[in-house]
């Protein structure tokens, strides 16, 4: 892989010492080959104990980390070195996308997170943003500014809350409010109107005492999704602490909008059927229990209907495996055009597809299942003609248990399928 790396990224900075640290030959390898070539004091350690004896001996200034190792795991060794060592600046790799490993080397001041396979441009892009902050460090020790010139070299928003009033904050910060860094601020008002409402993030009930929440959690820290002035919504991990030596409170804010979405996504692809591109079981009966909590809260009805397709194993044996699974996607594709954004589909199992209807009796599912059934019967398979569908539709009722609410319906599809198949049958429990 061929990467074009600027002439200052390759050369400059020969005097900064980095440490990096992997168990995994081949990764470990490669990676040193590239440092090697942009800097001349770079050291190497294959494992969390000698990388640990590495930094006592020769202080790196930037430290290469991956998080999974085997003698002292890399969060393990990032602890203890910052007990020792403060502002070396740490670059954390790993192979595993789990957010809490994300989380704990926020809350373990990491300075850059990096999945494995390893990109080489973002490598070298986190080591060059270490570099200019161990370079102002270094130019500012000695002037009055250096803390405002190293909050403003943060990509993390921070401010400074004292007594209700925002006394300070940094550059990112000011990008994403909107506000400038000389306008008077008073009242932590402006930053309560950021949050946004959603049941995963925290959101105060009272935003006037939005601090006096958020200081609740014990841990005093939290996930919010705040929303800018061009109605820009991010994802912030919100970190607190107290200023030594007077009333001042800082917040950190890190941003885990990519996390979080990536996050997101793989929990809706575990919830999916790949054939059918509906929900699969586990998530529908997930579904189903709030469904049967909302029904008993508010007292409204709704009703599931199952289903299956008819001589479906004659479909597999005389067609082919193949054709039946074309047969489930075309089905659910006519089943997902037909209902509500409301109603849930999902792949029950094998050749069973299931429905739940909010809000809906079960003269309500009839007509819906009538028409399902219509359009499936009516539609032409390639190389297999027509095809029909049986259906058991169940309503629930208070006190009803969620397995026998299943089980209803199933019986009302096995007699659906004892009067001659493709007809729709009614548990009238």
């Amino acid at each position: 892989m061929v990467i074009s790396v600027p002439p200052y990224q390759r050369y400059q900075n020969q005097d900064v010492k980095i440490l990096y640290i992997d168990e995994e030959i081949f990764s470990r390898e490669k990676i040193l080959r590239v440092l090697n070539r942009r800097f001349s004091d770079v050291h190497v350690a294959i494992d969390g104990e000698e990388g640990f004896q590495l930094f006592k001996q020769i202080q790196p200034d930037i430290i290469i980390v991956d998080i999974n190792m085997s003698k002292i795991n890399g969060l393990e060794m990032i602890e203890s070195i910052r007990n020792l060592n403060k502002k070396v600046q740490f670059i954390v790799t790993s192979g595993n996308d789990d957010q809490e490993i994300f989380i704990q080397s926020i809350e373990y001041n990491v300075n850059h997170f990096i999945l494995k396979p390893i990109d080489l441009e973002k490598l070298l892009s986190a080591i060059h943003k270490s570099i200019n902050h161990i370079q102002l460090e270094r130019e500012l020790s000695n002037q009055k500014n250096l803390a405002n010139a190293i909050l403003d070299a943060q990509d993390n928003l921070l401010f400074v809350i004292e007594q209700d009033d925002i006394v300070e904050f940094n550059q990112a910060f000011s990008l994403f409010t909107g506000l400038k860094k000389r306008q008077e601020l008073h009242k932590v008002i402006c930053i309560s109107e950021l949050f946004v409402e959603d049941p995963n993030y925290f959101y105060p009930k009272n935003k006037s005492k939005w601090i006096e929440e958020f200081f609740q959690n014990r841990r005093n820290a939290a996930k919010v999704k705040w929303k800018g002035p061009k109605e820009k919504e991010t994802i912030y991990y919100m970190k607190a602490a107290q200023i030594p030596g007077g009333k001042q409170t800082l917040f950190v804010c890190t941003e885990i909008t990519v996390l979080e979405e990536e996050h997101s996504q793989n929990n809706r692809l575990a919830m999916m059927d790949p054939l059918t591109k509906s929900y699969n079981r586990l998530r529908f009966e997930e579904i189903l229990s709030s469904e049967i909590r909302r029904s008993k809260r508010y007292e409204h009805p709704f009703s599931i209907i199952l289903f299956d397709v008819d001589h479906f194993n004659n479909i597999n044996q005389y067609f082919g495996n193949q054709r039946g699974d074309e047969v489930l996607a075309t089905i659910s594709t006519i089943v997902q055009q037909r209902i509500r954004e409301s109603d849930i589909f999902a792949r029950w199992g094998g050749d069973e597809l299931i429905l739940l209807t909010p809000e809906t009796n079960s003269h309500g599912a009839v007509v819906l299942a009538e028409s399902i059934r219509t359009i499936i019967n009516s539609f032409t398979f390639p190389q297999i003609g027509s095809i029909t569908c049986s259906f058991g539709i169940a309503e629930y009722s208070a006190c009803k248990k969620k397995t026998e609410l299943i089980m209803e319906a199933g019986e009302a599809l096995k007699i659906s399928k004892q009067n001659g198949r493709n007809c729709v049958t009614v548990n009238k429990s």
